[in-house]
């Protein structure tokens, strides 16, 4: 996990990387390079000379090397990538995995308009008019890799705008098959077809009908794009993750005529992702989906870390796929509308990143959960950033669950069993089952490990003041019993996640059933 230290720009010529790359660099403070001109630089002569003399061929290769030199630099670069660069796959390779490519798109005549006779362009032959078209064929596959695709027919001044809104502040999780982008800030709805695969032209979304007017906002903004919209609404909650809704879902998505370059969009709060990305991974053995979450636990949680799937008789989420997301949009404004015992139940896994790892979000805790509870914009945005930055982190080390994404178990040992007890409805909310998981580890961790008394009363003086305190009515001995059949068993044992510290976890933790019970008893009523 990283935030975005290197913009690169692709496109066609005409396109106005190295404008716009200037314009970028000159507002974020960062250096412009433009590979360009690098190698005229370093080689005396100018592209144009270096392919009528040497062959294309030889300037690629020269291309490639002084892109790595440049990726090598220090610092935060905007880089104006020369237009055939994309097309060589070591140099996609590098783009992808080191830099937020953004492919800079533009109608044929605009191009051709700006290129003029193109002189200057021995790619381009004879004839522009000509050219233009033939390399959006050749080059379209190249360009499709990019993280972001930014239509620059407005003045540059706006395309750099567009660009930074939609990188300052970015997550970017690093995965070993592709990077992808956690944005979070306000209005970041209006901007969600930037994350459309590059060769989508039809976009499934499916949108829980309790977000009707985002869902109207989302569907302008696709529409006027020039993407085929179809909208699938949906009810949110546990009833909509069913196997037969699954299937209903993939026959809607052939109806639609969807193809394989095409995208999936889940619009509303975490059941609505499992699902989406579940139908996504699915539908032509997997096509691209964006997740557009709009509730506060699905921004922070469900959100992030591609985990899909739906319920079957026997337990949650028992058929699924890691499938991951193409972007993950999160805008605070759409949280307006939810719910308070909702909203607040998302706090509990906020509390459990501060207790999990050394993170400013005990500072933002301690000064202003008030403002937070009052969904301050400001706040909320720093907050859920951070939030997202720290599974973030946690899952690009760990995708599939093998090692340390363990620790975000904290609290869910005792939660889901809770929640399994309380039959999955709106009885007893994630958040508020977490929370009551949270007192009953901590308690724990007191006991077995030698965690600091101050911090468990810390974690719980939190999740009272975030009203999730609450006594919980529950038979610990039925809790146990569910505890046993949960998922997080080791062996014949339960592993639990518990702390030596605030910000030091260990996984895995063997706790004597005795010990459980007391906790149980601690923190549930009969």
């Amino acid at each position: 996990m990283s935030a975005v230290r290197r913009i690169a720009l692709v496109g066609l010529p005409g396109s106005g990387k190295s404008t716009i790359a200037r314009l970028i660099a000159q507002r974020l403070g960062w250096d412009a390079v433009d590979i360009d001109d690098e190698i005229a630089k370093t080689s005396g002569r100018s592209p144009a000379s270096i392919i009528t003399a040497d062959g294309e061929a030889a300037f690629r290769d020269l291309e490639l090397i002084t892109l790595e030199q440049v990726l090598r630099r220090p610092g935060p670069l905007v880089i104006a990538c020369g237009g055939g660069l994309i097309t060589q796959a070591a140099a996609r390779r590098l783009l992808t995995g080191l830099a937020t490519v953004v492919w800079l798109d533009a109608a044929d005549d605009l191009l051709i308009g700006r290129v003029g006779d193109g002189a200057d362009r021995p790619m381009l032959g004879r004839s522009v008019a000509a050219a233009i078209p033939q390399l959006r064929g050749t080059r379209a596959r190249a360009h499709q890799v990019a993280h972001l695709r930014v239509s620059t027919g407005d003045a540059p001044e706006g395309v750099a705008a567009r660009v930074i809104a939609a990188t300052d502040g970015a997550i970017r999780i690093n995965l070993a098959e592709r990077a992808y982008h956690v944005e979070v800030r306000p209005g970041a709805l209006d901007d969600v077809v930037l994350h459309l695969p590059g060769g989508a032209t039809r976009v499934a979304l499916l949108a829980d009908r309790a977000v009707r007017p985002a869902t109207e906002r989302l569907v302008a903004s696709l529409r006027s794009s020039g993407i085929a919209t179809t909208v699938f609404q949906v009810p949110g909650g546990e009833q909509l993750k069913t196997w037969a809704t699954a299937g209903r879902l993939l026959a809607r998505l052939g109806t639609a005529g969807l193809q394989r370059n095409d995208c999936v969009v889940a619009l509303g709060g975490g059941t609505v992702g499992d699902v989406a990305g579940f139908v996504a991974a699915t539908y032509l053995r997997g096509i691209a989906w964006v997740n557009v979450p709009t509730t506060l636990l699905a921004m922070v949680d469900s959100g992030i870390g591609g985990k899909t799937g739906v319920n079957l008789t026997r337990g949650k989420n028992l058929a699924g796929a890691i499938w991951q997301p193409r972007a993950v949009i999160c805008d605070p404004e759409v949280l307006a509308t939810q719910d308070d015992r909702s909203f607040r139940s998302a706090f509990a896994e906020i509390v459990k990143y501060s207790m999990i790892v050394d993170t400013s979000l005990v500072g933002d805790l301690d000064g202003n959960l008030d403002r937070l509870l009052r969904r301050e914009s400001d706040a909320l945005t720093a907050a859920i950033r951070e939030s997202c930055a720290i599974k973030a982190a946690i899952v690009s080390g760990d995708e599939r669950e093998a090692g340390n994404r363990a620790v975000l178990n904290y609290g869910h040992t005792v939660g889901h069993a809770l929640e399994a007890a309380a039959g999955f409805g709106d009885r007893l909310l994630h958040g508020e089952a977490v929370a009551v998981g949270m007192r009953a580890a901590g308690a724990l961790s007191v006991q077995v490990l030698g965690c600091p008394p101050g911090d468990i009363a810390w974690q719980d003086e939190m999740i009272g003041r975030c009203g999730l305190a609450t006594t919980t009515v529950f038979d610990p001995g039925r809790v146990l019993d569910h505890m046993r059949a949960d998922k997080k068993a080791v062996g014949d044992r339960l592993g639990w996640v518990l702390l030596e510290a605030r910000g030091r976890p260990r996984t895995g933790v063997p706790v004597p059933e005795h010990a459980v019970a007391g906790a149980l008893d601690a923190v549930l009523a009969r």
